[in-house]
């Protein structure tokens, strides 16, 4: 049974990734969007006047709120590492190491980066260490 695993492991561990990273492209996209217009909104009040924005702004203040920063910067860092990989792609880079341009350089490298922005986030944000 685990040779049998391991052997459709080894089969299909490449085949969804294009889809995947369409499916991530688009979601991650459309989160940008709706932060796009929040961050609109918040900055909308600074013609209502000072204490409104000072309203505005204090709301983001809780540990949530932190912790959907963090969860942006996850965003915006997919969204940018698989746009460049398209655009690789796009240009004809790496169209036959497409898969693994999505895997190690939009997830892999992307990962690093988000645990380098988002380690201190939490830390001195959320616990405020």
């Amino acid at each position: 049974m685990k040779l049998y695993l391991r052997e459709a492991v080894r089969k299909y561990r490449w085949q969804f990734s294009g889809m995947v990273a369409w499916l991530i492209q688009r979601v991650t996209g459309l989160l940008l969007l709706f932060y796009l217009f929040l961050h609109v909104e918040t900055i909308s009040k600074l013609s209502q006047g000072p204490v409104a924005f000072d309203q505005a702004v204090g709301t983001f203040n809780s540990p949530l709120f932190k912790l959907l920063e963090i969860a942006l910067l996850g965003t915006v860092v997919l969204h940018a590492f698989n746009g460049v990989r398209i655009t690789l792609v796009d240009l004809g880079i790496g169209v036959e190491k497409q898969r693994h341009l999505f895997w190690y350089v939009a997830v892999g490298i992307g990962l690093l980066v988000f645990l380098a922005g988002a380690i201190p986030m939490f830390l001195f944000a959320v616990l405020r260490v």
